[in-house]
């Protein structure tokens, strides 16, 4: 796409000058023109009122409000904006290569329509209060059975999608518009070869509604290709749209149209969209009902879009982040940093198989969750119902409540819960833990319903989700599976925001050529789901040449022994700010639970009605299980 800076648009024009105004009077006629101002030929003028400004180099017309430069009357004479930009440099002796149009070899280009009357179309189109002159400009054809014909053109003049519409009403259960034969078809914008980025656009729903904004005096107009139900016309024209400061959407007055303003709107930017709403269904039949200066009334008073989810500041209560809601994961190293995992988002949790992810969820987003009486649902993708309730249960029962399984030296020496306890905790965790029964083909929306209805029903404040590689994404994206899981995150976030919940969301690092320390960027899908969730979590094992250290030649260390089994780290932590925080634990095989130095291995939850209850610890400054990142 050619696109000549603005920068050197503005220096064509200083230099310029007052010779605009004056080939813009020569070759308009303007009449009883003094240097400054003339009479206006875009209304009925009787004193002189169309005024040149000499700092902005265009005039302006205090009658009917027309703006009107150099640019403006090329592209009204027939040029495309490329060319008219292309003639104000040459004017201006300023050299700018344009970049030859490449054509697409297999691309089948559509042929221009030769019929060069137009009796019919302009017949038609005059009762629906178009003019021939509008017709000029948008250069409207007819083709040999009298339809309206609309070539679409790309910046450089490449005709690439001709569509065809009837020159008379249109039957109910009739079709409405067609596209060339044996031609392809391009989601460009109609019309956008003729408009100028440096003014508003209006974005229009059909080749007719641009014309009636033309016909009404707004020219800096474009139709969609297809239809109010298609957007690939944002993606394809993308960096074109991204040069304009304002856009004016007026889409049809119904049910599609509102639509389509709902979905363009958050797409194209709400900072700089406004949507202009008439009394009637569409654009020409506001002009047809109430004139050309209703039309340019309604799109000079478009409205701006109101930024969801935004309230001025002085009306917020006053929030203190100690006081939130939220989990604490009771080991006080990582807790000296989060505070706790508070309520309303999403905690991202990480690590390579065989790190120690799932004995991490058991013991804080689980048994801690509970022990802080807070309703939980569990999705796991890859274990059987009864294998996730035996791991949950170790962290549950404690050291003390484990029993050794010897089969001899030959058989590796396993754990068990005590079966006299296991009654005890059952009851004290019924009707507070769900668990997704659904082994196959696991839907996100379907996964996301039914936590809907377990936050509405049962007050569930607490989601795990293990893990996003098992649950199919597809219904959001089926042809890129990464941008199916970035937009089922993004469902995740504003569904942890809407019910006040908190979600922890397993996922696997992508492949890695050797055990270490993970970085945000090793998370598969990398930046986009890291940013767009609120915590990342990783846990690593530490191995034994971790633990030994690595020694230099000279017998220095180069990296330090490290005393710990394992290390969580908080990659992302945007309620407290603190992130890049390595916390060391040690692990007690027979419970399946991480401890630190400063916390209790032996920590009882409240299903032991024979012990006092144990509330939250408090947070120890300084606390040695904190290691440099």
């Amino acid at each position: 796409m050619t696109t000549i800076p603005k920068e050197l648009l503005n220096k064509a024009r200083n230099k310029l000058g007052d010779r605009q105004a004056e080939i813009i009077v020569e070759e308009m006629q303007l009449q009883e023109w003094n240097g400054s101002k003339a009479i206006c030929p875009f209304h009925d003028d009787h004193n002189p009122s169309f005024v040149w400004n000499k700092d902005k180099h265009y005039f302006k017309c205090f009658g009917c409000g027309k703006v009107y430069g150099i640019i403006d009357f090329f592209i009204e004479h027939g040029k495309s904006y490329l060319e008219a930009c292309i003639a104000l440099l040459k004017i201006a002796d300023l050299k700018f290569e344009i970049e030859e149009p490449i054509l697409k070899k297999d691309y089948r280009y559509p042929r221009k329509e030769k019929n060069t009357n137009i009796s019919i179309v302009e017949k038609y189109l005059g009762l629906r209060k178009i003019s021939k002159k509008t017709l000029d400009f948008a250069k409207v054809k007819q083709d040999k059975d009298g339809n309206i014909v609309f070539e679409y053109y790309d910046l450089n003049k490449n005709l690439l999608t001709v569509k065809y519409r009837p020159s008379r009403k249109i039957n109910k259960g009739e079709l409405k518009t067609w596209c060339q034969s044996k031609a392809d078809t391009s989601p460009i914008l109609y019309g956008m070869h003729q408009i100028d980025t440096s003014k508003p656009l209006l974005i229009t729903e059909g080749e007719i509604d641009r014309l009636a904004a033309i016909e009404s005096g707004f020219k800096n107009a474009v139709s969609i290709p297809f239809g109010a139900g298609s957007c690939t016309w944002i993606e394809h024209n993308w960096d074109w749209l991204e040069q304009f400061e304002k856009i004016i959407i007026w889409s049809d007055n119904d049910e599609a149209g509102r639509k389509m303003t709902e979905m363009v709107i958050p797409r194209l930017g709400s900072w700089r969209c406004y949507e202009a709403k008439g009394t009637e269904k569409d654009i020409n039949l506001e002009l047809f009902k109430h004139g050309k200066e209703q039309v340019l009334k309604v799109i000079e008073e478009a409205k701006e879009i109101p930024i969801r989810d935004i309230v001025d500041l002085a009306d917020i209560e006053d929030y203190d982040i100690t006081k939130a809601e939220g989990l604490y994961s009771n080991l006080k190293g990582l807790d000296r940093w989060i505070s706790k995992y508070y309520f309303g988002t999403v905690n991202l949790v990480a690590g390579i198989n065989g790190s120690g992810k799932s004995t991490l969820i058991n013991q804080i987003y689980i048994a801690e969750a509970l022990q802080q009486n807070y309703h939980t649902f569990i999705f796991s993708g890859e274990l059987t119902k009864s294998a996730l309730r035996a791991w949950i249960e170790f962290p549950i029962a404690g050291k003390k409540n484990i029993e050794v399984i010897d089969k001899g030296k030959h058989q590796p020496k396993g754990y068990r819960v005590k079966a006299k306890i296991k009654e005890k905790m059952k009851e004290w965790y019924k009707g507070k833990v769900f668990v997704y029964d659904k082994d196959f083909n696991i839907v996100a929306g379907e996964l996301l319903d039914k936590m809907e209805e377990l936050a509405r029903k049962h007050g569930v404040r607490n989601f795990i989700l293990d893990n996003l590689m098992t649950i199919n994404c597809s219904e959001y994206n089926k042809y890129n599976d990464y941008e199916a899981q970035c937009t089922f995150v993004l469902k995740l976030c504003e569904f942890a925001k809407n019910y006040n919940v908190l979600i922890h969301l397993l996922h696997h690092p992508a492949k890695i050529d050797t055990v270490r320390r993970l970085t945000k960027m090793d998370i598969a899908g990398m930046a986009k789901i890291t940013n767009l969730v609120h915590y990342v979590t990783t846990i690593h094992r530490v191995s034994d040449t971790e633990k030994e250290g690595v020694l230099k030649k000279n017998g220095d260390y180069q990296s330090e022994p490290i005393k710990f089994d394992a290390l969580v780290e908080i990659l992302k932590n945007r309620p407290m700010g603190f992130q890049d925080k390595c916390v060391g634990l040690f692990f007690d095989m027979a419970s399946k639970r991480y401890y630190g130095d400063s916390d209790s291995l032996n920590r009882q939850y409240s299903w032991d009605s024979s012990l006092p209850d144990q509330s939250i610890t408090t947070v120890i400054e300084g606390d040695e299980t904190c290691l440099p990142y």
